[in-house]
């Protein structure tokens, strides 16, 4: 049975320039966008209220995380429009909340993440050697559909992608490993897992078998057992490892 690789998305091979899991831009950005999007259906609307809503909903995506559990996106759109405004969610048809939604992905792709150096060389490793790829990523408060088309205008080559708020589960759940190797049509002893969080990504790959890699950032993450195949600073050293390995 063919190898497989499947690496975490965010701060794994995405993510800010120092490496903070956070972007001031980004969510202001979403919030001015939204709050013009409601002024001109709400005029009673606040850009403040519009903030504390949609960070109501990233900390509430963050405690259902802790539990590995997530909801669907378009579920997480609905609470941050309540959020905003009790009444308005009665008054909007569906495809009104999906608007909203896309409102969001819009923001996130014209301020998106940065592609960190190594990623694509170990895409293109994997594709030489015809070594399958998937993605298994926690999501935050970004729909399936911007992912998909931030790795499409950044040309991310994958075969599997596995997110939190498609499955409704959040990692270190094994079913978001399983979903992923299964949809890779191998098995967990012939699959090894690159990400940076030592519970969500290493002990959610090896609980089911698979190799992980612990990526550090200069030694920022330590792992919490030894299960763990190796640690590495960052995603330009995944193919040494990925040598050995095969």
């Amino acid at each position: 049975m063919k190898k497989s690789v499947t690496i975490d998305l965010w701060e794994t091979i995405i993510g800010e320039k120092d490496y903070s899991s956070f972007s001031v831009s980004r969510r202001e950005k979403k919030c001015k966008y939204i709050y013009d999007y409601l002024r001109k259906i709400d005029n009673n609307t606040s850009l403040d209220r519009v903030i504390n809503s949609h960070d109501f909903v990233v900390n509430q995506i963050a405690k259902f995380s802790r539990f590995h559990s997530d909801r669907l996106f378009i579920d997480w759109t609905k609470i941050f429009i309540n959020k905003i405004n009790p009444k308005l969610i009665n008054q909007m048809q569906e495809k009104e909340i999906i608007h909203f939604g896309d409102i969001l992905d819009e923001a996130f792709l014209e301020d998106p993440p940065d592609i960190f150096d190594g990623t694509y060389e170990l895409l293109e490793f994997c594709k030489l050697r015809n070594i399958k790829l998937g993605i298994i990523s926690n999501t935050g408060f970004n729909s399936p559909k911007a992912y998909k088309k931030f790795m499409s205008n950044n040309k991310i080559y994958y075969d599997v992608m596995s997110l939190s708020n498609e499955l409704e589960t959040a990692k270190p759940h094994s079913k978001m490993f399983w979903n992923t190797i299964n949809n890779l049509e191998t098995i967990p002893k012939n699959s090894i897992h690159f990400g940076d969080n030592p519970v969500a990504d290493i002990l959610g790959a090896t609980n089911i078998g698979m190799d992980a890699v612990l990526i550090s950032k200069n030694n920022k993450k330590t792992p919490i057992n030894s299960n763990h195949l190796a640690v590495i600073d960052s995603i330009k050293d995944a193919i040494d490892i990925l040598l050995d390995w095969i």
